[in-house]
């Protein structure tokens, strides 16, 4: 897939450059939480990229979801505090989206400087996909660049029907991850393993579906898994599942059974509290007041000699209730031996709750990618279409 990317042959000193990020991440006390291989720290390099060309930078980037309306919790403020301490510079962050107050913001500007819109979504037109919205957008600049690729599924205004209204690029991190994905479908390598984890099936069934002709081992850990195991008759005790990821189970066991591993043993619990006892077990030993929340020591052993052979891997999702550190250590040990295989393998990690476990891990780094995008990343991965990624296709 080729992109128009912006380039360090292109004149930006002076320009206006309109630069949509994605900045959604959690906020705790009034702090964007975001790690040194973050969403925020990531699309920095870029914007520091702009800056150090003498453009002014106006950055754009969406908070939670405010349904059109000025919520201050959703303020991008905390996001502009971390985006600032990051490329050492002070960045404002206008009150409006649009508006006369904006322009007066941008008319100010001087080279190098970065200017902040408050939350997109402030504006109900976002999420229309409205080009007149765009338009007033576009009033603010010169050039428009998407590096979000994390917001690239959605079809809305700052990321679609702006490219109708101004030259529009690939920023490097959205170039980059574009560039390391479509080699899945074009040129992977065998022995091909899909990790998959989490919860909901129905994210995950378009990706196994698409890929399923090209890998050789599907490997599945979490809520995924019970469903499996259910599927083949097993008690699971009380057990998170989606009733309708069982009937899916079902199915893939029948079209794609052979290159499916379930766990062979779980670590299981009575509650999900942190100082609840937990114990190995077989799969046919859980007990009706246990729960499954994480893969065995046996299953990590076993999962870890089929990535040990890949050439290629693909992991998303965790393999055990993470939110608890107690519940973590399968999915820590198959992080692990996915780093170590990186090199002999390509190696791409993603998803919204795998990324923190491999942040804290010291682990970001050791991968060919860990990408920005959970939805985004399981649509491409399903090969569905993007529409801020499709807009910026060269002809």
């Amino acid at each position: 897939m080729k992109l128009r990317k912006i380039r360090s042959d292109m004149k930006l000193r002076g320009k206006r450059v309109l630069v949509r990020i994605d900045a959604n991440v959690p906020l705790e006390k009034g702090r964007a939480v975001d790690g040194p291989h973050g969403r925020i720290a990531k699309a920095a390099v870029g914007i520091d990229w702009l800056v150090q060309r003498g453009a002014k930078v106006i950055v754009m980037a969406h908070l939670g979801r405010p349904k059109g309306k000025k919520v201050s919790a959703y303020s991008l403020k905390p996001v502009a505090k971390r985006l600032g301490s990051l490329i050492k510079h002070k960045i404002q962050v206008t009150k409006s989206v649009v508006g006369k107050d904006v322009l007066v913001a941008v008319e100010r500007m001087k080279e190098g400087d970065v200017l902040m819109l408050e939350n997109v979504r402030f504006d109900g037109r976002e999420k229309m996909n409205d080009q007149a919205f765009a338009h007033e957008l576009a009033q603010l600049a010169d050039v428009y660049v998407n590096d979000a690729f994390g917001s690239s599924h959605r079809p809305h205004a700052t990321l679609d029907a702006i490219t109708k209204e101004l030259p529009s690029y690939a920023g490097p991190l959205l170039a980059n991850e574009v560039s390391i994905l479509s080699k899945l479908d074009r040129q992977a390598k065998h022995p091909f393993v899909l990790v998959m984890g989490g919860l909901k099936m129905e994210t995950k069934l378009p990706v196994i579906e698409h890929l399923s002709s090209m890998v050789d081992t599907v490997l599945f850990g979490g809520a995924l898994s019970t469903a499996f195991f259910i599927a083949q008759g097993h008690e699971v005790g009380k057990s998170v599942f989606d009733e309708e990821a069982v009937k899916q189970a079902k199915r893939l066991l029948k079209v794609v059974g052979d290159c499916i591993e379930l766990p062979v043993d779980v670590l299981v619990s009575r509650s999900l509290r942190k100082d609840a006892r937990c114990r190995v077990a077989s799969i046919d030993g859980i007990k009706p007041y246990e729960r499954i929340v994480d893969i065995g020591p046996e299953t990590v052993k076993r999962y870890a000699e089929f990535i040990a052979q890949a050439k290629t891997v693909v992991w998303n999702g965790p393999l055990g209730y993470c939110e608890v550190p107690a519940f973590c250590s399968g999915t820590r040990g198959v992080a692990r031996v996915i780093a170590d295989r990186t090199g002999k393998a390509m190696t791409i990690v993603g998803g919204g709750d795998t990324g923190p476990v491999v942040e804290q891990m010291r682990l970001a780094d050791k991968y060919t990618l860990l990408s920005t995008g959970g939805g985004a990343l399981l649509k491409f991965l399903a090969g569905d279409p993007l529409p801020g990624v499709v807009a910026l296709q060269s002809d």
